[in-house]
């Protein structure tokens, strides 16, 4: 009987730490899809900025909304234990909380801006689209795995 309780009881502790495991490979794909979808909106941005597709201010609002959304969430997608995996985050994602915070919602702000400014035309946007591309890059090399 002690014997059946004792793998019992392991059994359920090997479940609740694959389960654990498990969420935390689901929180760090979630991470990873919200910087790809990032990605993708500022590769649209960038392309217009370029000429190498026309410049539409509504697409370009939406592309920096979208940023802006992204990263009014993305700070809450790094809890304790989610820096193990197949992650791309660094350590300082994990141990500057609070900086993480910080340049995740300067990228709100920015972001927002640079979709206000789109209705004002592809010069306008491309101004205030470079905080957002300053946002990224130091969010980056601050936050990423090199």
């Amino acid at each position: 009987m002690k014997k059946t309780l004792g793998i019992a009881i392991a059994l359920i502790g090997i479940s609740a730490a694959a389960v654990a495991a498990g969420q935390q490979d689901d929180i760090i794909k979630m991470r990873q899809r919200l910087m790809d979808s990032n990605g993708q909106a500022a590769k649209v941005a960038v392309s217009m900025l370029r000429g190498d597709i026309p410049f539409d201010a509504t697409v370009a609002a939406a592309v920096a909304n979208s940023i802006s959304h992204d990263n009014a969430v993305v700070y809450d997608l790094f809890p304790d234990g989610s820096d193990k995996g197949d992650t791309n985050a660094g350590l300082e994602a994990f141990s500057d909380k609070a900086g993480l915070k910080a340049i995740s919602l300067k990228m709100v702000a920015d972001a927002k801006a640079a979709a206000d400014s789109a209705a004002k035309g592809k010069d306008a946007f491309a101004e205030a689209f470079k905080a957002v591309g300053a946002n990224c890059q130091a969010c980056h090399e601050k936050y990423r795995k090199s």
